[in-house]
């Protein structure tokens, strides 16, 4: 079970996140665009206003969900010591205590910068969107997958390794 380890913290943390993201970048595209045409930049900005609401309101849930994926493994690095969280609830209790609350926050820095993921995720969507909307009235679901995916191969592969530094971070 080790692979798993930590599976319902990174559910928790993942339904929580996409609801804060799409919920601002929903809402702020409904009153920014208010019935005109949206455009690449419009989304853009959009998506990056989203991702820092989304970081700001979410990085502690990441942390914890760091941590309890982490715990039982072994650390070349010898100043690394070893937790043992019940959940997280408790987890959350041991950071704060052991570290203080700032602790919950580490490794926002590269995840501000890492908003640009979900910004150029939906930015090449929206895109990729306009275009096919031009050439046919609605778009199929694999329309939508394939846009989908292609869009957040292109994020992805923008901001691997900022993924990175932001996991050691952590």
């Amino acid at each position: 079970l080790a692979p798993y380890r930590g599976w319902f913290p990174v559910i928790s943390s993942l339904c929580c996140s996409n609801f804060v993201y799409f919920y601002t970048f929903n809402s702020l595209k409904a009153l920014w665009v208010k019935g005109q045409h949206s455009t690449t930049g419009k989304d853009l900005v959009l998506g990056v206003v989203a991702g820092v609401a989304n970081v700001l309101l979410t990085t502690p849930l990441w942390v914890v969900n760091t941590r309890l994926k982490l715990q039982g493994a072994k650390f070349r690095n010898e100043d690394i010591v070893p937790t043992n969280y019940k959940g997280i609830i408790d987890a959350f209790h041991q950071i704060i205590r052991d570290e203080g609350v700032l602790a919950l926050w580490n490794g926002t820095f590269p995840s501000l910068l890492l908003v640009f993921n979900p910004a150029i995720q939906f930015m090449f969507y929206e895109g990729f969107k306009r275009k096919l909307l031009k050439r046919q009235v609605e778009l199929t679901s694999l329309d939508v997958f394939v846009i989908g995916a292609i869009a957040k191969a292109v994020a992805t592969t923008l901001t691997y390794p900022l993924q990175t530094v932001q996991s050691i971070l952590r």
